[in-house]
């Protein structure tokens, strides 16, 4: 899912500090922006669309509430409803989710947003994907845990990763990527999970090898445990290898929808350990989607846009490329105000805001983020 639940104890301020931030208004450091935010969702297909009657009832709430664009995922993200790496659409690759074989969902979404001048983006999962882990186990993840190397599994044993890292896995998920951008007339394909989860992995054979042919020794050696130059040489390889992973979807795309809008999902940038340095995302992608969920991680909400926060970071990492930030919905309003306000002073120049639920969008929270757009 693109709402990454890891909290992190990161705070090193006092409650009393704290509380100050949450309740403060960040200086004015530039003109701000003029004008409502420009509104964008991004919807889970499997909670949201059933049948068609879902998606016409859907996209014209949407245009009553004044969205822009549909950020949709074509591939589940997350194993709930629909394991992860299930699609739903009729691809000739992937597994299709069951109830869509017979329902186009992307097709029909695109048709009937198209209608009402909304965009639609497609949403496309990477790494994290059950589909894909099932299908070879030589693609799995694996990961380095008290000295034995095992399949990743996540803390709760219900995390599916692949080893982004595999020709064959590169190969499998840019082909889902080709089959969406040359059989659906999307407004743009915006990557996510493209990333590890920690740097213990991935220690599958085919990885250890390729590293070992580099730098002269295996990565299993390495203490992942300390901040040492190994691991920052590890993580230096994992990060540029996942950059030319980019650098080669950019170019799949390029010669199907030459200048098709691209960009990813990220977690926050000093979440270093997860090989994921948008940095080296460029120059292929055209925009970068930064999740500001600050209350996941236990972050003040004055993170979102103070100088240490995420979207700082993500713009030192970035230059001038296009920040979209991604939002939750389930912020009380004056919390809102505030993140809005430190955007529009701290960064004028974004315009668009995404905002993310996790399960069945309704009118009324697209109502409220119309309403606090134009605050």
């Amino acid at each position: 899912m693109i709402k990454h639940k890891r909290k992190r104890a990161l705070l090193l301020v006092l409650p009393a500090l704290l509380m100050s931030f949450m309740l403060s208004v960040p200086a004015q450091t530039t003109s701000a922006q003029s004008g409502p935010f420009v509104s964008e969702i991004i919807v889970r297909t499997v909670a949201n669309f059933k049948n068609h009657n879902e998606v016409v009832s859907f996209v014209n709430n949407a245009a009553k509430r004044s969205i822009s664009v549909i950020n949709l995922s074509v591939k589940q993200d997350e194993d709930d409803e629909v394991s992860s790496g299930y699609v739903f659409y009729k691809s000739k690759i992937a597994p299709i989710a069951s109830g869509y074989s017979n329902f186009d969902a992307v097709k029909d979404v695109i048709t009937e947003a198209h209608k009402q001048n909304i965009q639609v983006r497609a949403w496309i999962p990477q790494f994290h994907d059950r589909a894909a882990f099932d299908k070879n186990s030589e693609w799995q993840m694996r990961s380095l845990v008290y000295g034995k190397v095992k399949p990743f599994t996540g803390s709760n044993g219900s995390e599916y990763f692949v080893n982004p890292l595999h020709p064959d896995v590169q190969a499998y998920e840019r082909s889902i990527i080709k089959e969406v951008a040359t059989n659906y007339d999307v407004d743009g394909i915006v990557l996510d999970w493209i990333r590890f989860d920690d740097y213990n992995m991935d220690m599958g054979n085919y990885t250890r090898t390729q590293y070992k042919n580099t730098y002269g020794y295996d990565p299993i050696t390495i203490n992942f445990n300390t901040d040492n130059a190994k691991r920052k040489e590890w993580n230096e390889w994992r990060t540029t290898k996942l950059g030319e992973y980019v650098r080669d979807v950019r170019s799949d795309l390029n010669g199907i929808t030459p200048g098709l809008f691209f960009g990813a999902y990220i977690l926050p940038p000093e979440f270093v350990e997860c090989g994921q340095d948008v940095a080296k995302f460029m120059p292929y992608m055209d925009f970068i989607s930064p999740m500001a969920y600050f209350d996941d991680w236990e972050f003040p909400q004055s993170w979102v846009y103070d100088s240490d926060g995420i979207l700082s970071q993500t713009r030192q990492k970035i230059g001038s490329a296009e920040i979209i930030a991604a939002l939750d919905t389930d912020w009380t309003d004056a919390q809102y105000h505030n993140v809005q306000q430190g955007i529009r002073s701290n960064f004028p120049d974004i315009s668009n805001l995404a905002f993310f639920v996790y399960g069945k969008w309704t009118d009324n929270e697209m109502k409220k983020i119309n309403t606090r757009a134009n605050w």
